[in-house]
């Protein structure tokens, strides 16, 4: 494992640095694609970058995206119900994403920085935030990989250090089927939450979402 995270992380954390070094060569000019629904929640992502090959096989693309996620579920205040709320979060975000090169061992990672605003017109929330996602895609057999994920927006890194929560978070598992580098499709359990400055825990919404990730 140790091995497989240093063959993943090295080239990506390299390569979201590079995407903001002008004089950074690269092989192919490249679009991202991450679209995802479920009953509950939608999530698209659509970027633009650069894909190098990397030092073991590995086609790590550097990329700029942007993202909009919008939720319409039973909020919840610790185990009290809120109702059925909507949240919308738009993002600018700029990372790293890429497959190891073996069929037969399939398996990656993504690391992003993002820039984002969640609203929510009912709770009279709104945020914006800095935060940091990442995902690893872990090689079960050939093509199919588990996939575990999380996104924080901590307080220090909010505008004006947050007056509403100390801590947004998403956080994700599931399963995906790689059919290339360039194309999966996967079924994943996303949760989107917060910690407000009461440390109460404010349940956004959570849904089973079924998306494809796919780069051209």
């Amino acid at each position: 494992m140790k091995s497989f995270l240093s063959r993943v992380f090295s080239p990506l954390l390299a390569s979201s640095l590079m995407v903001m070094n002008q004089s950074a060569v690269a092989e192919t000019e490249t679009v991202f694609l991450d679209l995802a629904a479920g009953s509950e929640m939608s999530h698209y992502r659509i970027g633009l970058g650069e894909t190098a090959k990397g030092g073991e096989g590995e086609l790590v693309t550097s990329m700029f995206y942007l993202g909009y996620m919008q939720t319409d579920d039973t909020v919840k205040l610790e185990s009290t119900h809120q109702g059925q709320q909507e949240f919308e979060i738009l993002t600018l975000g700029v990372g790293g994403f890429g497959y190891l090169e073996d069929h037969e061992k399939y398996g990656g990672a993504e690391f992003d920085f993002e820039l984002s605003q969640t609203t929510s017109d009912e709770l009279d929330y709104d945020r914006l935030a800095i935060g940091m996602r990442a995902q690893l895609f872990v090689p079960i057999a050939a093509g199919l990989q588990g996939n575990i994920g999380v996104n924080l927006r901590p307080f220090f890194l909010a505008e004006d250090w947050d007056e509403t929560a100390n801590l947004e978070f998403e956080y994700q598992g599931g399963l995906e089927y790689a059919f290339s580098q360039n194309l999966a499709f996967y079924a994943h359990y996303r949760y989107l939450g917060a910690y407000l400055k009461n440390d109460d825990k404010l349940t956004m919404a959570e849904s089973v979402v079924y998306g494809l990730r796919a780069r051209f």
